[in-house]
């Protein structure tokens, strides 16, 4: 918390007489208090005061030259930008924007403005300190940094590749006799399904690719995961993340019966563990490092560390606190049957879940279903939440269910910047 004040303050003293009115702004905003500082955030110089039990001058004589600190430990700092040193006393360091890395500027014109605003952005909202804070996520005016960052980005398209329901191991039921099968199960290959899937995701160069759900089935062996690791590792190799949320068979998979079937969950937290996989929560995860951030719910809302803890895998939109989102896009994952695809048997109530939530979603990407909406195959795999939000389903990734007897499975690759979302299914 010091340092952190400590710097700004710095960088905030050495602002030259010409330099941009809005950063100089924002600044005084995080140190001070001021207009650009989110509505329920506390700012740094309060901050100091409340929950540090050492005064900043005592701070700044253990670990500086009794007038600012010259020791840094808890942030990253750097020098000057080399135009920035005529500004900022000889020898001083300034804070590093925590995501992007690069030195906050000093001398900063009416069109660098918002860049240097969503680098400061980038700061932590109650940075680390002596007691706790108020549990506050937003350091800047959302709305504000959401425009400057649009700016700034041009409005950046991200594709994604939207994977559910491949339940890896299904064809192994015709051995185990374990789940219903289709007529055609010997047809069905889910190493093939992943190999194609990959295929996809490198052939269409997408960013990221997310999977909703029963990435296994109930009962797989050891082979057929080995082999598919191996591909997770070809999409890894190829700089192209996948992030997930697990389904109700990927939870049934932690304790399967046939003596030739292993733990999937084990499995799962493996890939997680190697950096194959990424587990989508409640918290936002920046997808591909890029301006969209990703939330999860898992079914039931147990996730991959937490299977086999609980007997119920019940929750209710009241249950969920989404933490804050940067200002780009949003996207939400589920894999529980909720409206508006299902009516009376839904689980969870969609409408309600978007209506308490602290994020606004930009689109929610959903798993579990097995078929389109009303068999719709048309148009039952897009439809409108109550707030009007783009809810999508992409249907199994295999042939699983009746309704795909005469059609192929596909995935779909999504295109979402600020501007809005768009979709392109690729049969696998």
């Amino acid at each position: 918390m010091t340092e952190l004040y400590d710097s700004l303050s710095v960088l905030y003293k050495s602002l030259p007489s010409g330099t941009d009115s809005e950063w100089r702004e924002a600044l005084k905003s995080v140190l001070y208090g001021g207009e650009l500082l989110a509505d329920e955030a506390s700012c740094y110089g309060k901050q100091q005061n409340d929950r540090n039990r050492g005064k900043r001058k005592e701070y700044a004589r253990r670990h500086g030259n009794g007038e600012r600190v010259t020791e840094f430990s808890a942030i990253m700092v750097a020098e000057p930008r080399p135009e920035d040193k005529q500004y900022v006393p000889s020898g001083a360091v300034l804070p590093v924007a925590p995501e992007s890395g690069e030195v906050l500027p000093v001398g900063v014109a009416g069109d660098e403005a918002d860049r240097a605003i969503a680098l400061l952005s980038e700061f932590p909202a109650e940075p680390e300190a002596d007691r706790p804070g108020e549990g506050t996520d937003v350091l800047l005016d959302p709305e504000r940094v959401r425009q400057v960052r649009k700016r700034v980005t041009g409005g950046e398209e991200m594709s994604i590749l939207f994977v559910s329901d491949t339940h890896i191991g299904y064809e192994n039921r015709a051995i185990t006799g374990s789940g219903k099968t289709v007529s055609w199960i010997d047809e069905i290959s889910s190493v093939d399904t992943i190999k194609r899937i990959v295929e996809i995701a490198i052939d269409r160069d997408v960013d990221a690719v997310i999977h909703t759900g029963d990435i296994l089935d109930h009962e797989v062996d050891a082979d057929t995961l080995d082999t598919v690791a191996i591909w997770f590792e070809v999409l890894s190799a190829a700089g192209i993340p996948m992030y997930c949320i697990v389904g109700s068979h990927d939870h049934t998979s932690y304790e399967p019966d046939h003596p030739e079937s292993v733990n999937g969950i084990a499995w799962l937290k493996e890939q997680v563990k190697n950096g194959r996989l990424t587990e989508l929560s409640t918290s936002p995860t920046p997808v591909a490092g890029g301006p969209v951030d990703a939330y999860g719910i898992s079914a039931g809302s147990v996730g991959i560390d937490d299977v086999g803890k609980f007997q119920s895998r019940e929750w209710k939109p009241s249950d969920i606190a989404f933490g804050a989102a940067s200002p780009g896009p949003n996207i939400l994952c589920l894999h529980d049957g909720l409206t508006p695809y299902r009516r009376s048997d839904a689980d969870v109530e969609l409408d309600q879940l978007l209506a308490q939530s602290r994020v606004s979603f930009d689109c929610v990407l959903i798993g579990d279903e097995h078929r389109p909406k009303n068999r719709d195959f048309e148009n039952g795999y897009s439809f409108k939440a109550g707030d009007g939000t783009s809810v999508f389903y992409t249907g199994p990734a295999m042939r699983i269910s009746e309704p795909y007897r005469n059609r192929d499975a596909f995935v779909t690759e999504i295109s979402i910047s600020d501007t809005g979302v768009t979709t392109t299914r690729h049969p696998v």
